[in-house]
């Protein structure tokens, strides 16, 4: 915001919306699947329909560094909150669908370790560029990312096949 010469005031007066987009997000994490799955989607394939959408939404605050007004850079972010937030809730309720409900628990607990470890490299990192590059390439970064990881998850996350009955 130092960009646009701003105070404190009146980083104050817009600065919660991008925290209220994030509580859409999280509710259409878990609106839209449902909403999917009543048209005939099945279970696997809405969670990854619903983190892709996420994950090309966060091509919006790739674009931060783009803004002409302060106005366009809180949207943007209020599209990087509703984005990161649809993925979390979804991929927060994806190991429920995928793993067996005696291991969901060390499934949920590993990949919040991951994340956590992640989340831990990744704050180093941008410690490390953004005095050097700016903050523009860490957004361009996170909109990679994410489409990258909806990527693997499309090519790793197969639906299981039908069972075959034996006939008789």
């Amino acid at each position: 915001m130092a960009v646009w010469n701003l105070d404190l005031k009146s980083i104050a007066l817009w600065a919660w919306l991008p925290f209220l987009a994030a509580d859409f997000g999280s509710l259409a994490a878990g609106l839209l699947p449902t909403w999917l799955m009543k048209r005939g989607t099945g279970l696997l394939a809405s969670r990854k329909i619903t983190m892709t959408l996420g994950a090309l939404c966060m091509v919006g605050p790739a674009c931060i560094g783009l803004a002409t007004s302060p106005g366009m850079a809180i949207v943007l972010f209020c599209i990087g909150g509703f984005a990161h937030q649809m993925l979390n809730g979804a991929l927060i309720t994806l190991c429920a669908d995928v793993f067996d409900r005696r291991t969901v628990g060390t499934a949920s607990g590993m990949a919040g370790t991951s994340a956590w470890i992640g989340g831990m490299l990744f704050t180093l990192l941008i410690g490390q560029s953004a005095d050097t590059f700016g903050y523009n390439p860490l957004f361009v970064a996170l909109a990679a990312l994410d489409l990258l990881a909806a990527a693997v998850l499309w090519g790793l996350l197969k639906a299981p096949a039908p069972e075959s009955r034996p006939t008789a």
